[in-house]
């Protein structure tokens, strides 16, 4: 298996990267970056040009890791070459060509993917196992706060996609379909809040009632760091902590709260991203991509609601 990475990236070079060179040692992989000089960090081939590596990479999958603004067009340019295709969030800027992308990928029988990760991390599935099922729950806040970002950031542009809505909009419609796990279009109550700033979305808030559950959710780019996930039962809150971008590197522990006894759960390392793409190995061989279809689709017309 080969592996083309489509833009350099800072969190390819922190995140994926690694994990080709040293936890997933069959794979290989190559890189097209236009401004990064070369570097003996591994690839087996560099590229200047997009169209190059279209054209020459003979790579299996690509994982692109580009502006928001150059990810509809790409992901099409690839899969219409046949590639199965990663993109980073957010993998579209509308649900129109969300489902553009998923018609081209059914057609192609290729795996389309948004590489939302943080689900893949145990300390989700021990919270879940926590509160015994997501039937239990009644309402979920997620939080994801941060500095405001450095003025050179794509993050801070229009023209390529930016605010916070396109950066940590994946985040709550990735929440909202995990834990609350209702039909989208069954939303009874939608509430949302926008703050901009020169025309750039730097922040946003949500609450959503879904028959007996409820779900809100505050992301910003313009406050202290904050990143966590609560979940509530009748009986017990659970706590998770590096919610959205768990480090793979320290011993992570969640909080239970049950009648007034606060106690806390200590957890063994994990990396969201190595088993991310264990699944999705294991997605290639057996060739079920539908999973990967919906949820993109899924978040796609969640983020639909927020941009509108």
């Amino acid at each position: 298996m080969k592996i083309l990475i489509l833009g350099y990236s800072n969190l390819c070079k922190r995140k994926i990267i690694p994990i080709f060179k040293r936890k997933l040692g069959k794979i290989k992989f190559c890189i097209c970056s236009k401004s990064q000089k070369w570097e003996d960090i591994g690839a087996s081939e560099w590229y200047r040009n997009y169209e190059d590596a279209l054209e020459k990479s003979r790579a299996d999958l690509v994982y692109i890791s580009l502006p928001n603004s150059l990810h509809y067009y790409w992901a099409k340019r690839f899969l219409k070459n046949n590639y199965h295709v990663i993109i980073d969030k957010p993998a579209t800027l509308n649900f129109t060509q969300a489902k553009d992308l998923v018609k081209e990928a059914r057609r192609r029988k290729k795996l389309l993917s948004e590489a939302i990760v943080f689900n893949y991390h145990h300390q989700i599935d021990k919270s879940i196992k926590e509160i015994s099922s997501l039937k239990n729950l009644n309402h979920v806040d997620a939080r994801f706060i941060i500095p405001k970002l450095e003025k050179k950031n794509f993050r801070n542009s229009n023209k390529y996609g930016g605010g916070c809505l396109f950066d940590m909009g994946p985040y709550a419609a990735a929440a909202f379909r995990i834990f609350i796990n209702e039909n989208h279009r069954k939303v009874t109550f939608y509430k949302l809040l926008k703050e901009n700033k020169k025309d750039l979305n730097i922040s946003f808030k949500i609450y959503i009632i879904v028959g007996k559950k409820s779900f809100f959710g505050y992301f910003s780019h313009n406050g202290e760091y904050e990143n966590s996930l609560s979940l509530f039962t009748k009986r017990k809150k659970i706590t998770i902590n590096r919610v959205f971008s768990p480090p793979n590197d320290i011993n992570l522990t969640f909080q239970v709260n049950e009648s007034n006894i606060r106690r806390e759960k200590r957890l063994k390392k994990d990396d969201a991203f190595l088993n991310y793409f264990k699944q999705v190995i294991v997605l290639l061989r057996n060739k079920k991509f539908e999973n990967s279809y919906q949820n993109l689709l899924k978040d796609s017309f969640f983020r639909e609601k927020l941009i509108k």
